[in-house]
């Protein structure tokens, strides 16, 4: 990290020499990221901030709503989850007044998460499957299988285990064809531990030496 840090700096040095002021808050994105996988969110949300004020001033709308996310993704690290949902929610306007189908549906992840962390299992479930539909149109199976998970792992909170573990088995079936080993050896994982709750501790154990070995 401290190796792409320097890099990403001298990068940033290159595009200030050159006026370039869009490819320089790309750069600014790029250092937050490495600044909140070092811990550094203070720090990681200045320059998100940074980058933001040069989007608005750019009139570039898309990217200022993916930094708008990056931003709420640190708020919620941060336990601020109110002020999260709005950032979402304004995010969320942007991509549906542009048309751009898939990053709503990705935003509206994000919003299902935290209504998940509240509490709102019922509308978290209402958000996935909204975004399920979006990916199933748009044909893009991995992250229709990602989605899968997700209301898989809200199933089982509200007790609807036989319908969880359907779910898993349907998302492992994509995995295999896709040939994600990591992403199948991932759902071996959510598999195993609803065997666990059901008491079926063997077929748990041998599914968690079936992804030891991928790992």
């Amino acid at each position: 990290m401290e190796e792409a840090l320097r890099l990403h700096h001298e990068e940033l040095t290159v595009y200030e020499e050159l006026g370039d002021r869009r490819s320089r808050a790309v750069t600014l994105g790029d250092i937050a990221r490495i600044r909140v996988d070092k811990g550094e969110v203070e720090e990681a949300l200045r320059l998100h901030h940074e980058e933001l004020t040069v989007y608005e001033e750019l009139g570039d709308r898309r990217s200022r709503a993916v930094t708008l996310g990056d931003i709420a993704r640190i708020r919620v690290s941060k336990g601020e989850v109110e002020e999260a949902l709005r950032l979402h929610h304004e995010r969320l306007a942007v991509f549906e007044e542009l048309g751009d189908r898939r990053s709503r549906a990705v935003t509206l992840g994000d919003i299902a998460r935290i209504r998940v962390s509240k509490g709102e299992v019922e509308e978290a479930l209402r958000l996935h499957l909204e975004m399920l539909a979006v990916f199933e149109e748009l044909g893009d199976r991995r992250s229709r299988a990602v989605t899968l998970g997700d209301i898989a792992r809200i199933r089982v909170d509200k007790g609807e285990v036989e319908e969880a573990l359907r779910l898993h088995h349907e998302r492992l079936a994509v995995f295999e064809e896709l040939g994600d080993r990591r992403s199948r050896a991932v759902t071996l994982g959510d598999i195993a531990r609803i065997r666990v709750s059901k008491g079926e501790v063997e077929e748990a154990l041998r599914l968690h030496h079936e992804r030891l070995a991928v790992f």
